[in-house]
């Protein structure tokens, strides 16, 4: 999953020089994937926790090679054909089949790995996920830019081929029981539990932010530099390189080997976050970097933190509970796509927004701790 989010932007520049579908156009397609993740995230979570997680990994993995199937001959066929709409319509119920079922993918890993591991060694079942995403997001500009060389739909292929390869893994794997629930009205089926609010909150929050700030990128280096177009998106891979490179750092060496417990990666985390996004206001490249790095590894911090939390909260259905907080996240995207409307034609104002919301969390965590 995540050598497939970033492979395929890597590959966007050539498949938009095929002639094919513009870059307004596959910007499209691609967020129409990522808003169906908003129901679809909690209603598979809930699926882990009643019938198991292995069907819905497997439906994940079938759906994202179905999707690319449909996405490469779209592809394909709009770089041939006058009349484009019949291939954008294939190339939409791609991103609808890729949104419906891959949304699935991380609460019922998530709540695989919390089964194997034991409740006792939740957080680090969590970070685990989370690691093979960092790793994917890494590796996936690489790959992707090594079969490039081949074909500008090299990548597309390989995102078809690694899902039913790992299909055929995780159906080997033995199965594990869910426990069917019956006891819940459908509405309530449906209503994120108030117990895990302030947990979605934070979701929401950090990944607005990050986002906000990834929007921000290239007017931060205008700013601070007198670099090309060329030179400022090529220290804009470097920076995201680096912030990947901090986030598996933190997950690999902190959260992973329990350095630190739940409220101190909590009150740890929301501090450096806000820390991280203060740098942001010095203009100058020294700071960005810094920032970048800070908040990365306080976001490594975080998350699982919170996720592991809510869990507690409802130990009985660690799919749901993860499936709303996916939910969480997504609508953190996509209200910064709002922010970045509003606050980018005034400079100061996003990273004014960004430590706001840092904040929030961080005086949500201090409330939580001081009633505790």
């Amino acid at each position: 999953m995540g050598i497939g989010q970033n492979g395929l932007l890597v590959s966007l520049p050539l498949l938009v020089a095929q002639g094919g579908f513009s870059l307004s156009t596959w910007a499209v397609i691609i967020a129409v994937g990522s808003v169906l993740f908003l129901p679809a995230a909690p209603f598979w979570g809930r699926i882990s926790d009643q019938y198991g997680p292995k069907f819905v990994v497997l439906q994940a993995l079938i759906g994202m090679a179905i999707s690319f199937v449909l996405l490469l001959i779209a592809t394909l066929g709009a770089q041939n054909s006058l009349n484009q709409w019949p291939w954008l319509a294939l190339a939409l119920m791609a991103r609808v089949v890729y949104g419906l079922t891959v949304a699935g993918m991380v609460p019922a890993n998530q709540h695989w790995a919390v089964l194997l591991a034991g409740e006792a060694r939740r957080m680090q079942a969590i970070t685990s996920i989370s690691i093979g995403l960092s790793l994917g997001r890494l590796a996936g500009p690489l790959i992707a830019s090594a079969v490039l060389i081949v074909s500008p739909y090299a990548s597309l292929v390989l995102m078809l081929l690694l899902p039913l390869i790992a299909t055929l893994v995780i159906s080997l794997m033995p199965h594990r029981e869910g426990q069917k629930d019956t006891s819940s009205s459908p509405v309530s089926q449906w209503l994120a539990p108030k117990a895990i609010w302030p947990y979605m909150g934070y979701g929401l929050a950090v990944c607005a932010a990050i986002a906000l700030l990834q929007y921000n990128l290239t007017p931060i280096l205008h700013t601070i530099t007198e670099w090309s177009a060329s030179k400022i998106s090529q220290m804009m891979s470097y920076l995201l390189t680096l912030s990947g490179i901090a986030t598996l750092t933190v997950q690999v060496l902190v959260v992973k080997k329990q350095r630190l417990s739940i409220d101190h990666m909590l009150g740890i985390g929301a501090i450096s976050l806000v820390a991280g996004y203060s740098l942001l206001l010095l203009p100058t490249l020294g700071a960005l970097i810094v920032a970048m790095l800070v908040i990365s590894g306080a976001c490594a911090l975080l998350i699982p933190a919170y996720t592991s939390q809510a869990m507690q909260r409802l130990d009985n259905e660690p799919g749901k509970v993860s499936g709303y907080i996916a939910m969480a996240h997504t609508l953190g995207y996509g209200f910064a796509s709002l922010l970045a409307t509003l606050t980018l034609n005034y400079p100061p104002l996003p990273i004014i927004t960004c430590v706001s919301l840092a904040t929030m969390v961080l005086l949500g965590i201090l409330n939580a701790a001081y009633k505790q």
